[in-house]
Parts: C-alpha cells; sequence; structure tokens
C-alpha cells in the first residue's frame, strides 16, 4: 500500500465510524485502536487473535455503514404474497443485502429465475438423474491402463482458481483421514491459484476448434490475462501440465481420473460486460474445460461444478466482485441445462452422437448473502471468513466449504455409490455458522 492510501485510512474509519449507535451487547468502536490496527494489518503485520477478531468488528461496522444499515441489521430478500408476480430484485452497488441465493430465488434476477436447474428447481430434472446414477455406476477401481481391477483406484481431481486451492487441500486433509472414505478413491487438488477459467481455457485449446481458439485468444487480451511466461511458474500454459504433474505425484495415472469437482470464476470480470455477458462468457469458458479435461482424461464420467462464494466483503475490481461472483452462479447453472437441453458441444452420450464432454452436475451450492443466513442451512459467509485481503477464504470459511464438499460426496445418491466404503451410512460433517 502506498504512503497516501495509508494516511487516508484514519480520515475513511473517523468519518464512518462516529456517531455510530451503542448496543448493549457489545461496546462502542475504539476509532483510534481500529486505526492502528488497520494500519497495521494494511503493512501486512500478523495481528493477535484478540486484534483480529477487533478488526474484523471494525470492517464489519465499516461495511453496514457504507450500505446504509444500522450495525448488526439483517438484510433478507422480502417473500411475496402468494398469488402475486415477484417483483423484480434490484441489487444497489452499495449493498448486496437484495440478493439472495439461487437455492431459494423467487423473484426475477436481470430475467433469470431461482433454482441451481431453473423453473425454481435445486434437484435434477429426472433425464439427468437417471444418466447420472447410471454414469456413477460405471465409476470403479481401475488400473493405469484403464481397465477394471479389484486394487485400481478412483481419481477424484479439482480444477480451479485461488479460492478452491484453498479449499481443496482443506478437503483432501478430511476426506483422507475420514473412516468412511473408500480407500481406493484418490483425491488431487489440481486447482492452481491466479489460474482463472479463460486461462484454463486458453493453455488447452490447442485440442478445440479453430474458431473456439480465436475467441479465447480475444478474450485473454480483453481481461488482460498473461499470455507469455508466467511468474509464478516461470512457464507458458501452465495449467494443465501443472495438473498433470499432480496427478503422477499421487500415483493417478490420467486413464483412472473419473471424476472432477468443478469451480471457476472470471478474474477482472468488468471488461466482459455487464450481465449476462460475463456471465456467458464464463460458460462459455467452463464448456472448453470440459472438452479439454474429457479428451486429457478419457474415462471422465462426471463433473460437479460449484460457484464462488460471497465476493461482497473485498470491493476488489478484480477478483470476482460482487455482484459478479453471485452472477458467476447463472454462468455455471448455463452449463447444465446447455447439456440438459441437448448442445451436441456438451454431449456425454455416444448414443446420441461424438461425447465432447462427461456428465455434468451441480455439486454444493456456496454462495450466501454475507450475513444473511440462507435458508438452506443457515450458513452465512462473513467478515470472519475471509483472509486480510477480504477475498480468499480463511480456516473459518474453508471450514464451512470443507463441510458442504464432504457431506455431498457421502450423501449426493451417485456420488456416495463410490466415495464411500461399501454398507457405510454417511456421518455429517456440521455445518459451522
Amino acid at each position: 500500500m502506498n504512503p497516501r492510501s495509508l494516511f487516508l485510512i484514519p480520515l475513511a474509519l473517523a468519518a464512518l465510524l462516529v456517531s455510530l449507535p451503542t448496543f448493549a451487547d457489545e461496546p462502542p468502536i475504539d476509532v483510534p485502536r481500529a486505526k492502528e490496527l488497520m494500519q497495521r494489518s494494511q503493512r501486512g503485520e500478523t495481528l493477535s487473535p484478540e486484534d483480529q477478531k477487533y478488526l474484523d468488528r471494525v470492517k464489519q461496522v465499516i461495511h453496514e455503514r457504507q450500505a446504509g444499515r444500522a450495525p448488526g441489521a439483517p438484510g433478507a430478500a422480502s417473500t411475496p404474497a402468494p398469488g402475486s408476480t415477484p417483483k423484480p430484485i434490484e441489487v444497489s452497488t452499495a449493498d448486496w443485502s437484495a440478493l439472495v441465493p439461487l437455492t431459494e430465488l423467487t423473484a426475477p434476477y436481470k430475467g433469470e429465475d431461482g433454482g441451481l436447474y431453473g423453473g425454481g428447481h435445486n434437484d435434477p430434472p429426472e433425464s439427468l438423474r437417471a444418466a447420472h446414477m447410471q454414469e456413477s455406476a460405471k465409476i470403479r477401481p481401475l488400473n493405469a491402463d484403464g481397465m477394471p481391477s479389484a486394487d485400481g483406484k478412483i481419481g477424484l481431481i479439482t480444477i480451479g482458481f485461488s479460492n478452491p486451492n484453498i479449499e481443496s487441500t482443506a478437503f483432501k486433509i478430511a476426506a483422507d483421514a475420514d473412516p468412511q472414505k473408500a480407500a481406493n478413491v484418490v483425491i488431487v487438488n489440481g486447482c492452481i491459484g491466479g489460474r482463472s477459467a479463460v486461462m484454463w481455457a486458453w493453455d488447452g485449446a490447442d485440442v478445440l476448434p479453430k474458431a473456439e481458439q480465436e475467441r479465447l485468444d480475444k478474450e485473454m487480451d480483453v481481461v488482460a490475462m498473461p499470455k507469455g511466461v508466467r511468474k509464478s511458474s516461470g512457464k507458458e500454459k501452465d495449467t494443465w501440465p501443472t495438473l498433470a504433474g499432480r496427478i503422477g505425484e499421487a500415483g493417478l495415472s490420467p486413464k483412472q481420473v473419473q471424476v472432477v469437482w468443478l469451480k471457476h470464476v472470471e478474474a477482472n470480470p468488468k471488461p466482459l460486460g455487464d450481465f449476462p455477458a460475463h456471465a456467458r462468457a464464463l460458460q462459455a469458458d467452463i464448456t472448453a474445460i470440459l472438452q479439454i479435461a474429457r479428451i486429457h482424461y478419457p474415462n471422465l464420467r462426471v463433473v460437479y461444478l460449484s460457484s464462488r462464494t460471497f465476493g461482497g466483503w473485498s470491493g476488489r475490481a478484480s477478483g470476482s466482485p460482487e455482484p459478479y461472483a453471485y452472477e458467476s452462479g447463472f454462468g455455471t447453472r448455463w452449463v447444465v441445462e446447455s447439456q440438459i437441453n441437448g448442445d451436441p458441444q456438451m454431449n456425454f452420450d455416444p448414443a446420441k452422437g461424438e461425447v465432447k464432454a462427461p456428465l455434468v452436475l451441480w455439486g454444493p451450492y456456496l454462495w450466501a448473502c454475507g450475513n444473511t443466513p440462507r435458508k438452506l442451512d443457515g450458513m452465512t459467509w462473513t467478515l470472519a471468513d475471509v483472509r486480510a485481503d477480504q477475498l480468499h477464504p480463511n480456516d473459518s470459511g474453508t471450514k464451512k466449504t470443507n463441510a458442504l464438499l464432504l457431506n455431498f460426496f457421502k450423501t449426493n445418491e451417485g456420488a456416495r455409490q463410490w466415495f464411500l466404503k461399501p454398507g457405510e451410512t454417511a456421518q455429517l460433517t456440521p455445518l459451522p455458522k
């Protein structure tokens, strides 16, 4: 942070914290202490747990003050009266509380209805459910040549950017330590920090049609993603080679990879255009990633998709802030819907033509509107769930996504067939509140 920004912090704090109401259960904000902690945090100093907790409270108050709400007041969406036409949701750039999780969205959002599968439905249609059960039944231990083997392995890999990289690390540790998980399921964290959806798609585009290569080349320029040697790896087009290396290090061959959990975003989405343009770009890029993955991993059968967590705390111009983070859920949904609707570029069924992609369904839905508990399970995504950059999940946030992931693979009617040991009844991980 530059010196001018450090100078402005006390001014901003003073303006936002002055004259705040006092609540019986919480003492007033100590403005000098808040200034000091904010400056130390911005300098990158490590705060004590007590100081970090106090700073999180300060940030919470600032965000609620900016949103025009009394600190601690919920921002719940209204429920339309029975028989009435829901009023379209209007979102203020200063207050994201009007956003409603897709799982409970009843009023139109910029022309889109709710539900993970559209039409207000959170469960897959029967045709997709049946296909999922059929594909899941084909997932079995394979040897390195991709042939069924009693001592073979089931490769479950993850693909994504920095946030799912953090989440996948925790998920693998928890799943591998869970006595209920089948021993032949090998989890590989393939996510890479700083590698957005378009980068994964562009890196592997040599197996895609020329027109798609050109589209991706233009998109890389629009969002200013690096095409040359990347600093973190010292390589060009490093995503798929890095993933291949991790798969090999885990003792898997490409033919043993059968399942993927994919969570993606477009970093710096603003140049792609307002909704639905940026979400359509994400849909196209995820589609390309699925096609590339199907070529790299010929026995890949099922991909479970998640959209990202709440992005309203960061306020950054990149990194998929709100409402882009929320709207990325629609881009993710459109990928699934395109396969349901018979898009040949998403065909997974050899009886219907050339196989272009694996079967895709929703995995766990991760988005919750900040401090507002969602109806599905009461989950929130507060400042206490993100790191100092207010973008990446910390231990608290990771415990939430980890519980959702682990419980999903244990209870989903298709995934549990191969994820759990035979005869196991799923014991769930409580979702932290």
